[in-house]
């Protein structure tokens, strides 16, 4: 993740205080699989075919309601622009919608991130609508930011409806998805 840093510290503001010692690393992944054990946020690792190499994460973040997630991700820099972050925010919005019964999805991003808003387009969310001075930046300040929003009515038309996946839960069992 290191080689990545100069390329997500303008996008993410946790990027600023990378990397981290040893043990902030450890309580951070221990912290993250409690949240994911609890149901209120879903990161996922993103690897190679080999699972040998983390190429980035993807995270689905509790929203204001019980139906509600954001969509979250950052890629290794050497990964980017290969249609990755596609392929799996494709994934990731079926898994919401169709194991979670999300009622919405948002996609929040720095109005300069045009990749981003990209991506956002593709999925078939609406947006943005700009949410002013709402996301802290490194330095300490705030920044506008740009929501994009998916809900399960647009999720019809979204072409991640049509995502060729598979989830398997905890003990390996294969979930099915709706639509399958």
């Amino acid at each position: 993740m290191e080689a990545s840093l100069p390329h997500l510290r303008p996008w993410m503001a946790w990027a600023a205080h990378e990397p981290l010692p040893f043990e902030q690393r450890l309580e951070r992944m221990r912290t993250s699989r409690g949240h994911f054990d609890l149901g209120s946020d879903y990161a996922y690792g993103i690897f190679d075919k080999a699972e040998s190499e983390l190429l980035g994460v993807v995270a689905l973040k509790l929203g204001p309601d019980a139906d509600e997630r954001e969509l979250g991700y950052w890629l290794h820099v050497a990964h980017v622009g290969q249609g990755l972050a596609l392929e799996v925010a494709l994934a990731v919005v079926r898994v919401g919608f169709d194991l979670e019964s999300l009622a919405n999805l948002d996609l929040r991003t720095d109005p300069d991130n045009v990749r981003s808003a990209r991506l956002a387009e593709k999925l078939g969310f609406v947006g943005p609508i700009v949410d002013p001075l709402s996301t802290p930046t490194a330095e300490g300040g705030k920044r506008d930011t740009h929501v994009y929003s998916l809900s399960r009515i647009e999720y019809v038309r979204s072409p991640a409806r049509r995502a060729a996946i598979e989830a398997y839960d905890v003990l390996d069992r294969r979930l099915t998805l709706a639509r399958e």
